[in-house]
């Protein structure tokens, strides 16, 4: 049989994560953290890059507006 592994958490670590999991007992708000925690990586990459997109998006919707508003003041001089 295995010797459980001693580790001390600061008391101001397993606060928050008990802030993240409220209703879980100190050890296992530590747990679902620390198991949510990939996932929790994973997403925000995902939201980095589609923050990306949507500022390119911006940039090129800004540009066709710019385009199109000097298209309408050369009808208008016409």
């Amino acid at each position: 049989m295995r010797k459980p592994f001693i580790l001390e958490i600061p008391f101001h670590l397993v606060h928050d994560a008990q802030l993240y999991a409220p209703s879980r007992a100190p050890l296992d708000a530590v747990c679902h953290v620390l198991a949510d925690y990939p996932r929790l990586v994973a997403e925000t990459r995902h939201m980095r890059s589609r923050l990306a997109d949507i500022d390119r998006e911006s940039s090129d919707l800004d540009q066709l507006v710019a385009d199109l508003q000097q298209l309408a003041r050369q009808i208008l001089e016409l």
